[in-house]
C-alpha cells in the first residue's frame, strides 16, 4: 500500500485563488503529480475565493491558470 501525505496548495482559476490540500504519495513532488495531467485537481479542506470553506472541491485542470505550494501557518 502506498503511503500518502497532504500538500497545501493554492490554485488560481478565472474565479480567483482556491486553497486546499492535494494528496500525493509520500515524498512525491507537486511537479510529478501535475505531469500526470489529471483531468481534475481534487482539493480537501478547501477554501474558495469568497472565503467559504468546503470539505472537498474538484477543479477542472483546464480552468487552472497557476498552482503553487502554500505556506502552512
Amino acid at each position: 500500500m502506498v503511503q500518502r501525505e497532504e500538500m497545501a496548495v493554492e490554485v488560481l482559476t478565472p474565479q480567483g485563488w482556491y486553497r486546499g490540500y492535494i494528496t500525493l504519495p509520500t515524498g512525491g513532488r507537486l511537479l510529478d503529480y501535475l505531469n500526470t495531467k489529471p483531468p481534475m485537481i481534487a482539493l480537501t479542506g478547501a477554501v474558495d475565493p469568497s472565503g467559504a470553506r468546503l470539505p472537498f472541491l474538484a477543479v477542472n485542470t483546464e480552468q487552472v491558470l497557476a498552482i503553487r505550494p502554500q505556506a502552512v501557518e
